[in-house]
């Protein structure tokens, strides 16, 4: 099985695509070792084939990477299922994956994160949770975004090694990460890493 994202900027003709797209692709390039594994297409929208336990962090370290640029945020949608055709372009492969990804993403409305699996038992168990993880994230400003960004990108640094990345003092770091509520959202990454085990192992 495997785990496919769809994702679109919001807002995205207010700036230039120069102001996001190299850093989108620079963090895509450097997570993701295939790049037949993910594209960016029609200026603002993007697909990604990932492992199911990573999806969900990887969904939000690219809310926090687009986040902390003024005025831009995105929608994303993850499916999870079986891939039965696979192209040199992420675009145009198939499978029960991306056409969940798809409906999910139809799905959103008014959301900015959504989930549909071959198991109807998990989505409905993660959907008010994630609906409270996206009103969470989409609360945060650029900077604390990204500091998010910073540390779930670093997740085995500590908050003074990344104060050092970042090149900002600690209390600083560690007062925007509670804005954040990072410590939740860890407790969420944890408890969906289970739930992916025990639904789809």
């Amino acid at each position: 099985m495997i785990a496919v994202i769809t994702g679109d900027i919001v807002n995205s003709r207010s700036v230039s695509p120069h102001e996001w797209q190299p850093q989108l692709k620079s963090f895509l390039g450097e997570r993701i070792d295939d790049s037949s594994k993910w594209e960016i297409y029609r200026g603002d929208s993007f697909q990604i084939v990932t492992t199911i336990d990573t999806a969900l962090e990887l969904v939000l370290i690219i809310k926090a990477l687009i986040k902390h640029i003024s005025s831009l945020d995105v929608r994303m949608s993850i499916g999870i299922g079986e891939q039965s055709y696979t192209s040199d372009k992420v675009t145009e492969s198939y499978g029960q994956a991306f056409i969940y990804s798809g409906e999910a993403f139809e799905e959103l409305r008014d959301k900015t994160l959504h989930i549909k699996t071959t198991n109807k038992d998990f989505d409905e168990y993660f959907y008010p949770i994630l609906r409270l993880v996206s009103f969470i994230a989409d609360q945060w400003k650029p900077a604390t975004a990204e500091t998010v960004f910073y540390a779930l990108s670093n997740k085995s640094m500590l908050q003074k090694e990344i104060a050092v990345l970042m090149k900002k003092d600690s209390t600083t770091i560690n007062k925007a990460l509670k804005r954040a509520a990072y410590d939740e959202i860890n407790d969420v990454l944890k408890l969906y890493s289970n739930k992916v085990k025990l639904c789809f192992s």
